[in-house]
């Protein structure tokens, strides 16, 4: 459980640079290293087991491309990546 909170903590603090490193005098790297940050949360999450293997129960589970978890951050990447180029 606790690994599932610092994949999210580093998706979090990754949008945060990603988003907020226009603020800083040299926000091109602030940025990229924010970018990174995501995309290693993104990474970190999907390794993760899901909850079916660690508990076995009746209701049905999302699947992997439903799951916000996974849209949410990219989202932000395009977003990121559209405000590089404007």
């Amino acid at each position: 459980m606790w690994q599932r909170v610092l994949a999210l903590l580093i998706l979090i603090v990754g949008l945060l640079l990603a988003v907020l490193g226009v603020v800083s005098d040299n926000d091109t790297p602030v940025r990229l290293t924010g970018a990174v940050l995501m995309l290693i949360g993104i990474i970190w999450l999907y390794k993760q087991p899901t909850l079916k293997s660690l508990n076995r129960t009746d209701k049905p589970t999302l699947k992997w491309y439903q799951s916000p978890i996974l849209w949410i951050p990219i989202i932000a990447i395009i977003i990121f990546i559209i405000s590089l180029f404007m």
